[in-house]
């Protein structure tokens, strides 16, 4: 697991995520330290062909309160050519709420796992295999957490993604709508290269899952690659409020909980870098 977990696995934990986000302002002043100059904001271009999807991908999460979705994540390593499958689950909930959970599909110990827990007011690393748990602290004062899947899964506005990344409508069929994405901004560039988005179409056969994420594909620096399916969604479903989401505590003697170190300035507050959940290489 890299220092401070995920890719999205996630898809996927935040303090205010894609569906609620609250961005920190370009050249607030920190503590201690001189104001930043504003960044440039890129101008995006009306794509007439674009831009009617990203409205309505905006207008189907703005709606939703809380989010589950089945995962299937292929990991496969540039190097070795070795691909891992995981399986799981995410739940996410407005403002601030998630927890996941990722399954190694070849391990029968069942030990080697990834969770996440997002209370509102720090994210639980669970590491099975390393036996640790590892608490990172949100930020407060409404400064906003990146976490790029856990973005695409609950939406982003329109406006956000075509300023954030260079986007294009790769093509559509009658089930799905595939966007194709490059990063713009730094923090990005480190997460991946390329990525491929795929929503559900609002074709007669996937019109009840319309504009929810289907499947991610993401090609990183290294050149190590991930597929993430997203299926059987279900929004606003019953029950679901905050003690859904509250930290777990192991027992077990041979398990360690620890605090993640304070984050540089500049790198969102103290989360990994990257994001909240991002299961990947150490």
């Amino acid at each position: 697991m890299r220092s401070a977990a995920f890719t999205l696995a996630a898809l996927l934990i935040a303090t205010t995520v894609g569906w609620a986000q609250q961005p920190a302002v370009p050249g607030a002043p920190v503590a201690g330290q001189p104001p930043l100059p504003p960044a440039a904001v890129p101008i995006a271009k009306a794509d007439p062909k674009l831009d009617p999807h990203l409205d309505e991908w905006e207008k189907k999460m703005r709606g939703v309160v809380n989010l589950r979705t089945e995962i299937g994540l292929t990991r496969t390593d540039a190097v070795f050519k070795k691909a891992t499958n995981f399986t799981g689950v995410v739940l996410c909930m407005k403002p601030n709420f998630a927890v996941l959970r990722l399954d190694n599909s070849g391990d029968p110990t069942k030990t080697d796992y990834e969770a996440y827990i997002c209370d509102g007011k720090a994210v639980y690393a669970y590491n099975g295999v390393a036996k640790t748990i590892t608490a990172f602290k949100l930020p407060q004062a409404g400064a906003g957490v990146d976490n790029l899947m856990l973005d695409f899964l609950s939406g982003m506005k329109a406006k956000d993604v075509k300023e954030r990344f260079d986007i294009t409508l790769f093509k559509t069929d009658e089930n799905y709508i595939y966007l194709d994405i490059k990063p713009l901004l730094g923090k990005d560039q480190r997460e991946f290269k390329h990525l491929r988005l795929a929503l559900y179409g609002p074709g007669a056969n996937t019109a009840k899952f319309a504009y929810l994420p289907a499947q991610v594909y993401m090609l990183k620096p290294n050149d190590d690659t991930e597929v993430w399916k997203f299926t059987n969604p279900q929004v606003d479903l019953p029950g679901v409020d905050a003690t859904k989401f509250q930290f777990v505590k192991i027992e077990a003697k041979d398990w360690k909980f620890q605090e993640a170190p304070p984050a540089p300035v500049g790198n969102g507050g103290n989360v990994p870098a990257g994001g909240l959940v991002r299961p990947g290489k150490q």
